[in-house]
C-alpha cells in the first residue's frame, strides 16, 4: 500500500499572517479575515496512475527571499494534489533579451513569466499559447473567476495569453495627522484633481508657518510639502504611474493599432495634463523640484515617513504598507485616485505567466497555471499582494479592509494599457517619455514649451515605431 502523505496549508498560519498585516496598519479596525476553507483542507497524495508516468513542468518564479516560503508552500501542495506532475522552479531572468533567446531556443520553462508590457512582443513572436482551448477543455470560465480588467490585461490581439500571479493598482497615501491639523477631511471616491490641488496648497507650509494659499508664503523656504505626484529617479520619472494621471485627463499615448503616437501623445488633453503637472511643482510650489530632492538625499517614501510630504500622490501600489507601519507615530491611510477631467482612470501594474508554445505538456502546464492563479495558490499569494481571483479576494475579506479594500475598489477603473498596443512601446514611448517626465522636476521646466516638447516626442516615437520590426 502506498503511504498517504498529508500536506496541510495551515489555517491558523494563514489567519495569523493576515491578522498581523491588518493589526500593524495604522487604520480603523477591520474584521479579522477567516482562513479560506480550501487553504486549510487536507490534501492526500496518491501514487501516479497515468500510463505516461510523472511529467516535469518548469515554471518561472520571481519571489524575493521574504516571499519564497509562500511560493514553496503553494508548489508543494500542488504536487501532492497532482502526483503525476513534478514542478521545477526556474528563476525569472531580469534581462528581457535572455528570456527571448530562451523562448526561441525552446529552453524556456513551460510557464514563462512576464510583465504585461512584454506580452505583445512575446505573443506575436509565436512564443505563447492561446489559453482559450485549454480553458474550454477544462470547462474553466475565466470571466467568473477573475476581475475583468486584470484578466483582460493578459490579452494580445483579442486572445488570452497570460494570467496574473499578482498585480497592483494605485492609490494615494495621506498623513492623517496633517489633514486633521489643516482641517481637511480624508478624501473619498469622487474627489477631483482640483480638490487635490486645493488640499496640497493648504498642506504646503513654509518655515514661517504660512501655507501656499497665503500671500506671505515663501516657496524658497518650504518646510512641509503638500504632495509629490510622481516618483523621480535619476533623470527620469516613473512612466507607468504617470499613465494613470494622463488617462484621468482623457489622454492616451498611442493609437489602438499601435502604429502612431501623433495626435495622442501630443493631444490637447495631453498638453493640458502635462501643463497641470508642471504647474503643481513650479507654479503652485506644492511639490518638490529636483533641487530639493537632490539636496535632501532622501527617497520619496522617507519624505512621507518623516512628515515632509502630506499626500504621497505617487501612484504607489500597496508596497509601502509594511514600511510605514514600522514608523512610530505615523498615522496614515490610503485613498482613491482623484477623478480628472476625463474621469477616474488608471494604469494597472501586472505580472503573470503564459504557457510556452514549445511546451511538451500544455495540459499539465495549464493545471499548474490554474492552481497558481486561482484557489488555493492565490489564497497564499494574496497575503502579500492583490489577487485577480474574485472569490479569494472576498474570502480573505480584503474588499472590506480599510487598506486593501481601497486598492480593490480601484480595479474597475483600470484602463486599457497603451503598452499592450505594440511590442515596441517600452523602447519607443516609455523610456523617452520618462526622460521628458524627469525634465518636469528640473527648475528649467518653467521655460519648456510643453506642446513643442510633446510634438518632438511624438515624432521621434513614430519614427521608432516605423523602424521597429519583429524578426
Amino acid at each position: 500500500m502506498v503511504p498517504k502523505i498529508l500536506v496541510i496549508l495551515k489555517p491558523a498560519l494563514v489567519t495569523l499572517m493576515v491578522a498581523s498585516v491588518l493589526a500593524a496598519c495604522a487604520l480603523p479596525a477591520a474584521p479579522t479575515p477567516t482562513a479560506p476553507a480550501s487553504a486549510g483542507s487536507t490534501i492526500i497524495a496518491k501514487a501516479c496512475t497515468d500510463p505516461q508516468g510523472v511529467v516535469t513542468i518548469k515554471v518561472h518564479d520571481w519571489s524575493t527571499a521574504d516571499r519564497l516560503k509562500y511560493w514553496n508552500q503553494v508548489i508543494t501542495a500542488f504536487m501532492q494534489a497532482h502526483p503525476c506532475i513534478n514542478v521545477e522552479t526556474v528563476t525569472l531572468p531580469e534581462d528581457r533579451t535572455v528570456r527571448l533567446k530562451e523562448l526561441a531556443a525552446g529552453t524556456a520553462p513551460d510557464l514563462v513569466g512576464f510583465d504585461s508590457s512584454d506580452l505583445p512582443l512575446v505573443a506575436r513572436e509565436g512564443y505563447l499559447l492561446d489559453l482559450t482551448p485549454l480553458m474550454a477543455k477544462d470547462h474553466f470560465n475565466p470571466e467568473e473567476a477573475f476581475y475583468d480588467s486584470v484578466y483582460k490585461t493578459g490579452f494580445v490581439d483579442g486572445k488570452p495569453v497570460g494570467i496574473a500571479k499578482d498585480y497592483s493598482v494605485s492609490a494615494f497615501y495621506v498623513n492623517l495627522d496633517m489633514l486633521k491639523k489643516a482641517g481637511l477631511a480624508v478624501p473619498q471616491e469622487g474627489w477631483t484633481y482640483d480638490d487635490y490641488l486645493a488640499m496640497a496648497q493648504k498642506l504646503t507650509i513654509d518655515n514661517a508657518g504660512n501655507n501656499a494659499t497665503s500671500p506671505e508664503f515663501n516657496p524658497e523656504k518650504v518646510a512641509v510639502w503638500g504632495t509629490m505626484l510622481d516618483q523621480w529617479v535619476s533623470d527620469s520619472g516613473w512612466w507607468r504611474g504617470f499613465q494613470s494621471f494622463l488617462y484621468s485627463w482623457g489622454a492616451h499615448t498611442i493609437s489602438p493599432d499601435g502604429k502612431t503616437t501623433t495626435g495622442y501623445l501630443n493631444s490637447d488633453k495631453a498638453v493640458a495634463a502635462w501643463t497641470w503637472y508642471r504647474d503643481l511643482i513650479h507654479k503652485y510650489h506644492v511639490s518638490p523640484s529636483v533641487s530639493y530632492l537632490s539636496n535632501s538625499g532622501v527617497s520619496n517614501d522617507k519624505l512621507f515617513s518623516q512628515g515632509k510630504i502630506a499626500i504621497a500622490g505617487n501612484f504607489w501600489g500597496p508596497w509601502y504598507q509594511d514600511t510605514f507601519n514600522q514608523v512610530p507615530g505615523l498615522h496614515w491611510a490610503v485613498v482613491p485616485l482623484p477623478t480628472g477631467p476625463g474621469g477616474h482612470h488608471a494604469a494597472i501594474m501586472w505580472m503573470g505567466w503564459g504557457i510556452s508554445s514549445k511546451s511538451q505538456h500544455p495540459d499539465q502546464a495549464w493545471q499548474l497555471l490554474k492552481w497558481l492563479t486561482t484557489d488555493p495558490g492565490q489564497e497564499v499569494f494574496a497575503l502579500k499582494a492583490l489577487t485577480g481571483d474574485k472569490t479569494v479576494a472576498k474570502s480573505l475579506q480584503l474588499d472590506t479592509n480599510p487598506f486593501w479594500g481601497v486598492f480593490l475598489r480601484e480595479v474597475p477603473y483600470q484602463d486599457h494599457l497603451d503598452d499592450m498596443n505594440t511590442p515596441f512601446y517600452t523602447t519607443c514611448v516609455d523610456i523617452p517619455a520618462g526622460k521628458l517626465l524627469g525634465k518636469m522636476f528640473q527648475d528649467s521646466a518653467v521655460l519648456l514649451n510643453i506642446k513643442s516638447e510633446l510634438d518632438k516626442l511624438a515624432a521621434s516615437a513614430d519614427q521608432c515605431l516605423a523602424e521597429s520590426k519583429i524578426p
